[in-house]
């Protein structure tokens, strides 16, 4: 039975995620309308949260602090991988790509545009310092919920 702080870890993070994919849509292009992006970001971000980030939580104070931004990080990779999949069908069925080949170069092209825009230096500062504080609260947490079951 996984405890408590699995669902907490994967619905902050999704959070975070969401709010974070609101912030870098004007980054991609001013004028894109990227449609439903925070939600599949959020969605996404919440099973990272849930598998990865739940999981390794509290061992200990500075191993929460690095568990919280790397699990930002490969939930910024998780996203960027799927929404790229996402574009190169939408771009397939639109025939832009006349070969297999040439829909797969241009998977890895649109991961390079879609990381190239995130290399902005406030929203690294964004992503980093998100992951620190979803370090520290979920240690937090963890340590509230671990004394609750502890003293019963």
């Amino acid at each position: 039975m996984f405890t408590l702080i699995r669902p907490l870890a994967g619905l902050l993070l999704a959070v975070f995620a969401g709010y974070c994919a609101t912030v870098y849509e004007p980054l991609y292009r001013p004028d894109a309308n990227l449609g439903n992006f925070p939600i599949w970001a959020a969605a996404i971000a919440f099973v990272v949260g849930w598998v990865f980030l739940g999981g390794r939580i509290g061992r200990a104070l500075w191993f929460s602090i690095y568990v919280g931004v790397q699990s930002v990080g490969l939930a910024a990779l998780t996203i960027g991988a799927v929404m790229g999949v996402r574009e190169v069908f939408i771009l397939g069925y639109r025939r832009r790509y006349p070969e297999v080949m040439d829909a797969i170069n241009g998977y890895f092209d649109i991961l390079a545009d879609w990381f190239g825009k995130a290399l902005d230096r406030d929203f690294l500062i964004l992503l980093g310092a998100g992951g620190v504080v979803l370090g520290l609260v979920l240690h937090a947490l963890m340590s509230a919920l671990e004394r609750r079951r502890n003293d019963r």
